[in-house]
């Protein structure tokens, strides 16, 4: 019964965190004209990222999370990532 009770408390802490980073402002960034040359001049070489090693990454990402989640047969693990969502989507780039 403890166990259940922790588990539903954690739970409702989640969802409250998520429900508090879904609805945060958009963050604007200002880009200072001491770095606009950074993007007009990048440092890299090349910006091709070869294709087969992306989708390596990701297929290998992808089933060590799911792997881990169903190893422990918990959906809390998840918690992080939709957290991250959340703020990359909130500090998007905003039309001006």
């Amino acid at each position: 019964m403890r166990e259940l009770a922790i588990e539903i408390g954690v739970r409702a802490l989640l969802f409250g965190v998520f429900v508090f980073t879904e609805f945060l402002d958009p963050f604007q960034r200002v880009i200072q004209p001491e770095e606009i040359w950074l993007y007009k001049n990048p440092l890299v070489q090349s910006d091709n990222i070869p294709t087969r090693l992306m989708f390596i990454l990701s297929l290998v990402a992808s089933l060590a999370s799911f792997s881990l989640t169903f190893a422990t047969d918990s959906t809390t693990l998840l918690w992080p990532t939709q957290l991250v969502i959340n703020r990359t989507s909130a500090s998007g780039s905003q039309p001006r």
